[in-house]
């Protein structure tokens, strides 16, 4: 994919905590458990997350995470992005140190094309678009 496991692993626990009834609180352990992402990883994103006002976290017996509106609102791209960075990988596809529109490599505009068609699809989706169309898909596979 275009982005690393952190992003994977990020995208995945914000759509889990957007498909939870409003203003529960979920533990990092439940979360790893049903997303099998490595708990003490998965700490490490939701404090990133935290840091960033995505998610509220909550110390203590009966605390928790939960998501805010601000990542409901937020597109996965930002979300990513504030966790691990750009995502869009501007090497080269096959690996040459000089590609450019001036030194095209021959996968180039291919790749260039694809390349901007991801972008452009995690960046015009919310967290919240994404959260429902996977709880109804959840729904028609039952």
């Amino acid at each position: 994919m275009i982005y690393t496991k952190t992003g994977e692993y990020a995208i995945r626990a914000i759509l889990f905590l957007a498909r939870q009834p409003k203003d529960s609180l979920i533990m990092s352990s439940e979360i790893a458990k049903s997303e099998d992402i490595p708990a003490h990883y998965l700490a490490k994103i939701l404090q990133r997350m935290a840091k960033y006002g995505y998610v509220d976290s909550y110390k203590g017996r009966g605390g928790g995470f939960k998501i805010t509106e601000l990542a409901k609102k937020s597109s996965i791209l930002e979300i990513v992005e504030r966790v691990e960075g750009p995502v869009i990988n501007l090497k080269c596809v096959t690996g040459l140190k000089e590609c450019s529109d001036e030194s095209p490599c021959p996968l180039h505009d291919e790749w260039a094309e694809l390349r901007n068609r991801i972008y452009n699809l995690i960046s015009s989706k919310s967290v919240q678009e994404v959260a429902e169309k996977y709880s109804e898909t959840l729904r028609k596979a039952k």
